[in-house]
């Protein structure tokens, strides 16, 4: 029997939705711009390059945080941390996967593999990485646990 999906808690506060009530985090309204502006201009650029590879993969609500931009559709799957001449990011898969591209892996759970990568330049978006990418969004919609969107 497949279980029922919750509706998603929105944080009374900031208005941020979570797949757990009264999640932790850090409520606050901040901006693409603030995050990017001590980043030298290709990152920008490489940072639109990810976002329209997160948005071939479907819907999903962009995040920005006090230190890094959240994806998701129910659950966050993946965030990308800017820095002055590169970004650094993860990705959650429902299970290891071992790719050049990955730096570390963390597994948090038996179904949540969080797996932390660098970009410098668009030639590491391969297409091994945007599968990968495409993997995470299923597991933001929780595919792995639920087995459909």
């Amino acid at each position: 029997m497949t279980p029922k999906r919750s509706t998603l808690w929105e944080c009374p506060e900031c208005g941020e939705a979570f797949t757990t009530r009264n999640q932790w985090h850090s409520c606050g309204h901040f901006s693409l711009d603030d995050l990017f502006a001590r980043c030298e201009p290709p990152v920008r650029t490489l940072f639109d390059r990810f976002v329209e590879l997160v948005e071939d993969c479907g819907p999903v609500t962009i995040i920005p945080q006090r230190t890094r931009v959240a994806f998701q559709t129910r659950m966050r799957f993946a965030a990308i941390m800017p820095h002055k001449r590169y970004l650094r990011g993860h990705l959650v898969l429902g299970r290891r996967r071992e790719e050049s591209c990955f730096d570390r892996i963390q597994r948090y759970s038996p179904r949540n593999h969080v797996h932390e990568f660098r970009l410098d330049s668009e030639k590491q978006l391969t297409e091994a990485f945007q599968d990968c990418l495409r993997e995470a969004y299923g597991v933001g919609q929780q595919m792995h646990l639920y087995g459909d969107a």
